[in-house]
């Protein structure tokens, strides 16, 4: 027991994972006691900052109602007949303004009368939280009073002192019937009101008040579509600290005191309970907002800390879990490097670590180690199966330049030639061809790209001779690029196979494009025909076969060309086939640039 727990303490794995789980486990339990002391804090912050917003909300209502109150007053000055015909009504008793209205009516050439009554329905008749509006006078101390909803209006107003509320538009004299119908002795509940001054606008001197009274009905609309986030109570006083709207039924407010008019957060007691204080007073409406939300009802601490508890617990043992199944799979990775290393000591290059898709130290190691053995193969195959490869490719060039088949073609047309016309072009026809011969007995791997396309010419010159006027050749070579070098026989196999497979021998339409570029730091040989094509299904052969790099060389065709590029320079050069029946082949050959002079490289 006592060697086994050495073996596991001697195990930088085992290391590693018991300090990383004392690690865990005092940070998250110190993680724990700051959050259950941070909580508190940001849940009460977060609770408070949604109840000014709620209060702001309250606050922007109340400025609205202000604010088309201002644009009422506004655009009144602004209309002759209207204002002078409020100035009148506040002026002169009730029966001298009926009379001066039915005088102005009779004169005016429109339908629409422009009067006190028409004035009121027409600004404040569309709002629904409007209860009534009060127009009083000072020079004949009258009140002019239009009620929109007659319930909200008894609910609000205790005394009504005799008046008809049959009627929407109630005029009552104070001075002569001793009514107390003044807005400061008016007892009013469940409303409130802005008043604005009314002044002839000729000579600027004050003529009464308008009073405009609201329900509450469409703040507490407002509070019920953010009940959700309300919490606690929002109280609305008016500036000299009486209360005119409670958002619950109980008021919690201290009896015989008035909350100070100003803006305040704070925590207080009240009837033996913690409340948190939000105040907002607003100059422009002389309300103060009140948002009063009791402690107990944002602070459910014990639970939460509780579920915090829980959950640090499990996080913890998750994390030390989680940590040992990675430690064991990490292990498991470096037991199989260790064995891999064993056996390429032993001589084994053909061993590789599957461990190539994991992105960490391990996995460098692994693909390092996969890519020296790589190399190794590689570097092998280049100091030898490339030498065989390259001779190899060489004779079988040689033969298929010798073959009977080709002498036999060649020799036939010379002799046809000769019959035809005489001993004129059989001279020449016999200088390609100990050219051709001469090139293909060239003792070297490379050769340039002035040797090689000079090579092609001949080749094509001794079947432009066969068959005249018959196959146009278009060189496209760049000067710079004629001393690279490249791999010999690396184009007339691929001209032959256009000659022998796509050349239409009957028409004088053939042509054969040949073009060497250089590209950046590549050599990009570009053969193009117009000849037979080839079969789509036998196209997709060819390219299968190319991709799948067959080691075999039954003729000097693609697939020799592409294996000796491939073994010379590496798999990212080769060459591309495309080819469509009956209108041409195209093959894109890709290398490095070797040789020529250093400005070119």
């Amino acid at each position: 027991m006592l060697l086994k727990i050495r073996e596991w303490r001697n195990k930088i794995f085992h290391r590693i994972l018991f300090t990383y789980s004392v690690i865990i486990l005092l940070c998250m339990f110190l993680l724990f006691s700051l959050l259950s002391q941070y909580y508190t804090e940001v849940v009460v912050q977060r609770e408070l900052d949604a109840n000014t917003r709620i209060l702001e909300r309250v606050e922007t209502y109340f400025n609205r109602k202000h604010d088309y109150v201002d644009s009422v007053f506004k655009e009144l000055y602004f209309k002759t007949d209207l204002i002078e015909d409020i100035s009148f009504a506040l002026q002169h008793d009730y029966n001298q303004y009926l009379s001066y209205r039915l005088d102005r009516y009779s004169e005016s050439s429109s339908f629409v009368p422009s009067d006190l009554e028409t004035f009121i329905e027409n600004y404040f008749g569309q709002d629904s939280d409007v209860n009534a509006v009060s127009i009083n006078s000072d020079a004949t101390l009258s009140e002019y009073l239009y009620i929109f909803n007659h319930y909200r209006w008894s609910q609000s107003v205790n005394q009504v002192s005799e008046m008809n509320l049959d009627k929407d538009f109630l005029i009552s004299d104070r001075k002569s019937s001793g009514l107390v119908n003044d807005i400061s002795k008016r007892s009013i509940q469940n409303s409130y009101h802005v008043t604005k001054k009314l002044n002839d606008p000729g000579t600027l001197k004050k003529l009464g008040d308008i009073s405009i009274y609201y329900s509450f009905e469409g703040l507490e609309n407002l509070l019920h579509l953010r009940q959700q986030q309300l919490k606690g109570t929002v109280l609305i006083y008016n500036n000299a600290g009486d209360l005119l709207y409670p958002s619950k039924a109980a008021s919690i407010q201290k009896e015989g005191s008035k909350p100070d008019f100003q803006t305040i957060l704070k925590k207080t007691r009240l009837k033996g309970k913690t409340y948190y204080v939000n105040t907002l007073a607003d100059e422009r409406s002389q309300l103060m907002i009140v948002g009063l939300i009791p402690e107990k009802e944002i602070q459910g601490v014990t639970l939460v800390h509780r579920t915090m508890l829980l959950i640090t617990i499990l996080l913890t043992a998750v994390a030390i879990s989680l940590t040992y199944i990675a430690m064991r799979k990490y292990s498991k990775r470096i037991q199989v490097i260790e064995h891999s290393m064993s056996e390429v000591q032993k001589g084994n290059l053909d061993v590789r670590i599957q461990d190539v898709h994991q992105k960490d130290e391990l996995s460098m190691i692994s693909t390092s180690f996969n890519q020296m053995a790589e190399d190794l193969n590689r570097y092998i195959d280049q100091m030898f199966i490339s030498e065989i490869k390259q001779k190899e490719a060489e004779m079988k060039a040689l033969q298929s330049q010798i073959n009977p088949h080709f002498l036999y073609n060649t020799l036939e047309a010379i002799r046809m030639k000769a019959i035809a016309d005489g001993s004129k072009t059989t001279s020449t026809m016999i200088y390609y061809l100990a050219q051709l011969f001469r090139y293909s007995l060239k003792d070297s791997e490379a050769v340039t790209v002035e040797d090689e396309i000079e090579h092609v010419k001949q080749y094509l010159q001794l079947f432009q001779v066969r068959y005249p006027e018959r196959l146009h050749v278009h060189y496209d070579i760049e000067e710079q690029v004629l001393n690279y070098e490249i791999l010999k026989f690396m184009l007339q196999p691929i001209v032959e196979n256009y000659v022998i497979h796509g050349l239409k021998k009957h028409e004088s339409t053939n042509h054969l494009y040949i073009g060497v570029h250089r590209k950046q730091t590549q050599l990009i040989i570009m053969i193009r025909d117009n000849g037979r094509g080839i079969a789509p299904d036998r196209l997709a052969d060819i390219q299968k076969r190319l991709k799948e790099e067959h080691d075999t060389f039954e003729s000097i065709g693609l697939s020799n060309v592409l294996q000796r590029i491939r073994l010379r320079f590496g798999d990212e050069y080769g060459l591309i086939i495309d080819s469509a029946a009956d209108a041409g082949t195209e093959v894109q050959i890709s290398m490095p640039i070797i040789g020529g002079n250093e400005q070119d490289v």
